[in-house]
């Protein structure tokens, strides 16, 4: 089993370097991050012009660039390196090798689950924007926002042929799974529940509760079920799936 793990994250390693499109998406969550540097001078230029305070929606807009919005590059990354090995037989191959089957489709769910924990809370601290105590406080929705990224990336390996059907079908679903888990900040009503059919939602809903003091930990529990189940769920087809 270690020697299995080993090999695939060199395998990873050889694809990212090759491959200037994945290399780039790599940094995407920084570049999220980078572009909020932005905001304290978009915040003063309403209020100074137009009389708008931004202030009240400073966390929706964190909330859509550096939790929601990179579990879409996130995923892609995780997407793309599934078909990569789709292309390559790896997966045929592992089904001749003493490694379990779930071996690799495990491996790929623990790999993008921790790659986005550590870029989400590296890109909140790189913002400027967020308060160190916020950043430790969502180190779990981080976790959660890694489920989603690599509910995303079998979501991709399972529909996609190819790279470029990968990334339609990203663009595809972004308004659903990205910008509508955004409406419910507007609203505070009990009917915007409604919205946790969209995965997305809960840790977009439990970065909200954070940086209001409210208790986050109902929002995790639901998304973890819900995003978990969907992502088991693609991860035995994936494993059952041939190349």
């Amino acid at each position: 089993m270690p020697g299995a793990i080993a090999a695939f994250g060199r395998n990873d390693l050889r694809n990212i370097r090759r491959d200037s499109l994945l290399a780039g998406i790599v940094f995407g969550p920084f570049i999220y991050a980078a572009t909020m540097w932005l905001l304290p001078m978009l915040t003063r230029y309403l209020d100074r012009e137009h009389g708008f305070d931004l202030v009240p929606y400073h966390p929706l807009i964190l909330s859509a660039f550096i939790v929601v919005g990179p579990i879409a590059v996130l995923g892609a990354v995780c997407g793309m390196l599934l078909m990569d090995d789709k292309d390559q037989r790896t997966l045929a191959a592992l089904r001749v090798t003493p490694a379990p089957p779930m071996t690799y489709p495990l491996y790929r769910a623990a790999t993008t689950i921790a790659a986005t924990t550590l870029s989400l809370v590296a890109a909140m601290a790189l913002t400027g924007q967020v308060p160190a105590e916020i950043v430790v406080a969502s180190v779990p929705i981080t976790l959660l926002c890694g489920l989603n990224a690599a509910m995303v990336g079998f979501g991709l390996a399972a529909l996609a042929r190819n790279k470029v059907e990968g990334l339609a079908i990203v663009r595809a679903i972004g308004m659903l799974l990205f910008g509508l888990p955004m409406v419910p900040f507007f609203f505070d009503h009990p009917a915007m529940l409604g919205f946790g059919f969209i995965p997305t939602y809960w840790p977009a809903k439990a970065f909200w509760e954070v940086w209001d003091g409210g208790n986050p930990w109902p929002y995790l529990a639901a998304g973890a079920i819900y995003s978990g189940a969907i992502s088991w769920w693609l991860l035995k087809r994936l494993a059952s799936q041939k190349a």
